[in-house]
């Protein structure tokens, strides 16, 4: 069943109108359905914008209330409630070693711990993710930002890499 949900999703679903055109709603509808099931947990009233990029989803978790946009790429990541992830975003999920000798492509992958993005979280458009990072509660990224390290809840940060801009409370 999970193939043939990631199947319909990626070759059909994926491609529907975005959210914001006529039929967007029925469209994101369509894909949510379809992600329940190959996702790992979709939450309540969670909105996908088309051609997002999820891979077999196996290690992604939404909470309720998400809405994620145009053309973002997911990976092993879990999202708390209440959270928009602006378009073109970039979760990343692993990396390359680079500690070995000979070149880099023949050694292997880096694994690393999940992302963490918690409730009332707000991703400008083009964020890139870093894997394992954790966005804390009530934080906003700032389009284009390279997060390589974790936030504290309440932290507007920018820039890359990303830096503290201020706290929200």
């Amino acid at each position: 069943m999970k193939k043939l949900s990631a199947f319909f999703y990626y070759f059909f679903a994926s491609h529907l109108p975005n959210t914001n055109y006529p039929m967007g709603k029925a469209s994101s509808a369509i894909r949510v359905m379809l992600l329940k099931g190959f996702l790992k947990a979709v939450g309540k009233k969670v909105s996908v914008g088309s051609n997002v990029f999820w891979g077999d989803g196996r290690d992604i978790e939404l909470g309720s209330h998400v809405q994620i946009n145009e053309e973002a790429w997911i990976r092993n990541v879990k999202i708390g409630d209440y959270v928009m992830v602006g378009p073109r975003t970039m979760i990343l999920n692993y990396g390359h070693n680079t500690d070995g000798e000979g070149p880099m492509i023949f050694q292997g992958i880096r694994k690393y711990d999940q992302t963490v993005i918690e409730s009332d979280v707000w991703i400008g458009a083009g964020v890139i993710l870093l894997p394992g990072v954790t966005i804390g509660t009530g934080s906003i990224v700032a389009a284009g930002a390279v997060v390589t390290k974790s936030c504290e809840p309440y932290s507007v940060i920018g820039g890359n890499p990303a830096k503290l801009i201020k706290k929200r409370k």
